[in-house]
């Protein structure tokens, strides 16, 4: 009887751990894009957002945000590479909201940091891509 068992329960975890949206992308809901930022003009924020990555980010993402943190290897979903011309091209408003409500193994921040912390994480992000012509 526990052997018949066996190949079900193991279907069951499988089941309960597989990527979230069966492997599909993750995007923020359209409203996300329409988020004001407050920290929009603030020449502080990529430094406020370096400290809290640095903090409770870098573990997953790696230090410099390619997804290859000490923790990586042990996640269903490998973390997003910060740099990525896919997250690169997400607004702030939806990084806010994904950093806000997580989904999967990606915790949601809501009640970790506030919400200035996570515009300034949002900032932080920014500072993985492509540097910008002056």
């Amino acid at each position: 009887m526990v052997r018949k068992l066996i190949p079900i329960f193991l279907l069951f975890v499988i089941y309960a751990f597989r990527a979230p949206g069966g492997g599909e992308p993750w995007k923020a809901p359209r409203s996300a894009d329409a988020l004001v930022d407050p920290l929009a003009n603030d020449p502080k924020a990529v430094a406020k957002g370096k400290k809290i990555f640095e903090s409770l980010c870098w573990n997953c993402h790696g230090m410099g945000g390619s997804g290859d943190g000490p923790n990586a290897s042990v996640l269903t979903v490998k973390p997003a590479d910060l740099g990525s011309s896919t997250v690169q091209a997400q607004s702030n408003g939806a990084l806010y909201w994904k950093i806000t409500h997580g989904r999967g193994e990606m915790a949601s921040y809501e009640q970790v940091i506030s919400r200035e912390q996570r515009w300034a994480v949002a900032h932080y992000i920014r500072t993985f891509g492509p540097a910008k012509p002056k």
